[in-house]
């Protein structure tokens, strides 16, 4: 009798400690799932960005103090996305938006002139395929860059909004998932 209520003893502590690590194991894969870090082998995601908040209207202009801020803050909310390549254009506000990051990951910007969209969706979906890549853009462009890419339309920036940042998923077997983030302080 005394071996058999050992055995029932080691029975009931065996499933405790295995319905134990089940339940962990749950827990930290629902944690895991927020990260937005794992992809798929092969699969790309791609964070596209307006450049932040420009210092005045000529062609060129640098960025205010606060798209400086918001610069700054762009490397904070993709500090563990792992990114591998950077896309900016010809423009000098989507190069300082995208610059910070740059330094912070010692990544040279691939800088490309602002129309070249589809030459830009042909590059990184050929030679980005399996990276994660970061490419600062302009509020006309930002939205064929994400249709482009995913086939997802998305709304219209208007001018006074820059905090928005889309991650894109793009899955091996073609699935695809849009996701709309904020960085740095709101916007309208």
């Amino acid at each position: 009798m005394n071996q058999r209520l050992v055995y029932l003893r080691i029975m009931t502590f065996h499933s405790f400690v295995i319905g134990s690590l089940a339940t962990v194991a749950i827990l930290l894969g629902g944690c895991a799932a927020q990260t937005h870090v794992a992809i798929a082998p092969e699969g790309t995601v791609v964070y596209v960005v307006r450049h932040a908040e420009k210092l005045d209207t000529s062609a060129d202009t640098p960025l205010s103090e606060i798209g400086e801020a918001r610069a700054i803050a762009l490397p904070d909310r993709l500090a563990n996305a792992h990114v591998q390549r950077i896309y900016a254009t010809t423009a000098l506000r989507t190069q300082q938006t995208a610059g910070v990051l740059a330094e912070r990951l010692g990544l040279e910007q691939e800088v490309m002139d602002p129309g070249a969209v589809d030459e830009l969706i042909v590059r990184i979906k050929t030679e980005d395929r399996g990276k994660v890549v970061l490419v600062a853009g302009h509020s006309n462009t930002v939205p064929r860059i994400v249709r482009g890419l995913s086939g997802q339309e998305i709304e219209a920036i208007p001018e006074g909004r820059y905090d928005r940042l889309y991650r894109l998923e793009l899955a091996v077997d073609g699935g695809m998932k849009v996701e709309e983030l904020r960085y740095g302080s709101p916007t309208p």
